[in-house]
């Protein structure tokens, strides 16, 4: 598809950033909104011996991927409970409502209020440790900010350094390994990758939960969430260990990935890092940024979820059901293709470009909310989703203030990894510190610099 380039006004196009991703087939089909045309609200599909059923009907998949008296999140495969133990996250059913509302006080309104700033300062501390002469790989640099972020403003601990470096490599083999097992579980004739690598990530992950627990710093009034856990379980330290880790690999999953695409999108269109970098200083308080005076940044991040958020999500059938007029038999495997309800064109205009003003506020037209169920649906709906929308754009923010990104090798390919969120795989970049402003150089208060971000330059194809 071919789109016209353009940027803000003032500023020559925008160069070509990394080149083209490098979708697998099995990547490619998930984010085809063809794939949506096919007759019929469900489709039985094959792919070799395996039989799936694809729910194509937006009203259907949410009910599909609500009914917990159905379907079932995790699969039949009991290894699985290497990396859940049952935590909170591995839990189905009234067991896995339980705990979800022990964990609610900890993410109530009025004290995500204090997030923003926390995310703030913490970005920064983070970012300071980025060596600025050499090439970075923004796959594990991102996941490290990210479990930073977790453990210091949700989980109200810290890790040393050369811990959050580990368990951000381990990431993406906890990531992928699960991914595999999940995926795979119904078809166990295909070979498992990473065993043994995954057991050590598991090992490392958890000395980190045993660090977080030692260095918590309980908040008053108790509601912070490793204080919750902790009364919900009391003498058993086991049960909060386990929750806790099961939150950890959760939570550092959907923002390293986020924080990564946006990196990837930061590269191949700079312009926005100056636009980000002008919103920022709009803010009544540059030192005190909350998501809700960043409508740029977090209209960035939602376009980032829309190319690049999990493709699927799959559920299993308890007992024989009729959905959408077609007899589905127990045990069978149920897909719900988010990436191709995201790339639909009969949701969004021009749905392969990259472009963020298409969720600022008054954009026309109005942007496909329902179709974006960036943290899940139903049930299994992300617990600290309120968390995660206060925190990413402000974190968003502060990186395009800090660091100015380019590519390290322009033209490359990058890949795309298979993992429960898909993560950019070869991203390697320069981050050079940004020069401070001097006084009076920035915006001035008020100005609307969302609506001078111009328009999203474009490459032919898929972002």
């Amino acid at each position: 598809m071919n789109v016209n380039r353009t940027a803000c006004p003032g500023q020559p196009p925008a160069p070509p950033g990394p080149g083209m991703l490098a979708h697998s087939r099995a990547l490619r089909f998930w984010l085809d909104p063809a794939n949506l045309d096919q007759a019929g609200p469900v489709v039985r599909t094959r792919t070799g011996p395996a039989i799936a059923y694809q729910v194509n009907d937006l009203a259907l998949l949410r009910k599909v991927g609500s009914d917990e008296d159905t379907f079932r999140f995790w699969g039949p495969d009991t290894s699985l409970r290497d990396f859940t133990e049952d935590g909170v996250v591995g839990l189905e059913g009234a067991a896995h409502r339980e705990r979800r509302a022990v964990m609610r006080p900890a993410f109530a309104a009025s004290r995500l209020t204090s997030l923003g700033p926390s995310v703030q300062a913490r970005t920064r501390q983070l970012l300071a440790d980025l060596p600025a002469d050499r090439p970075l790989d923004m796959r594990v640099e991102m996941s490290r900010l990210a479990c930073g972020l977790l453990v210091s403003c949700v989980l109200n601990s810290e890790l040393p350094p050369d811990t959050l470096s580990r368990i951000a490599a381990a990431r993406s083999t906890l990531s992928g390994g699960i991914f595999w097992r999940y995926a795979l579980a119904p078809w166990p004739w295909v070979p498992v990758p990473r065993r043994r690598a995954c057991r050590r990530a598991l090992a490392e992950l958890d000395k980190a939960v045993r660090q977080v627990r030692t260095h918590h710093r309980p908040d008053p009034d108790g509601h912070d969430l490793v204080s919750l856990l902790e009364a919900a379980a009391p003498g058993d330290p086991h049960v909060v260990q386990r929750d806790i880790r099961a939150l950890l690999i959760a939570g550092m999953e959907t923002s390293a990935s986020t924080l990564a695409w946006a990196c990837y999108e930061l590269g191949r269109h700079p312009h926005y890092q100056q636009a980000l970098q002008d919103e920022a200083d709009a803010a009544p308080d540059t030192s005190r940024l909350q998501a809700h005076q960043l409508p740029l940044a977090t209209a960035f991040v939602q376009e980032v979820t829309r190319l690049h958020g999990i493709p699927f999500l799959v559920r299993r059938t308890r007992h024989q059901t009729c959905q959408g007029n077609v007899r589905i038999p127990a045990g069978a495997v149920v897909t719900l293709p988010l990436g191709a309800l995201r790339r639909d064109r009969n949701r969004y205009t021009d749905p392969d470009v990259f472009d963020p003003r298409r969720w600022l506020p008054g954009a026309e037209p109005p942007p496909a909310h329902a179709a974006l169920l960036a943290y899940g649906l139903g049930p299994r709906y992300c617990p600290a989703a309120a968390a995660a929308d206060a925190m990413l754009p402000v974190a968003l923010a502060t990186l395009a203030c800090s660091r100015t990104l380019r590519p390290a090798q322009p033209g490359r390919k990058i890949g795309v990894s298979l993992e429960l969120t898909p993560t950019p795989k070869g991203l390697t970049m320069y981050a050079t510190p940004c020069e401070p402003r001097l006084a009076g150089t920035g915006p001035a208060h008020g100005t609307d610099t969302a609506s001078r971000s111009g328009a999203a330059s474009t490459e032919n194809g898929h972002a």
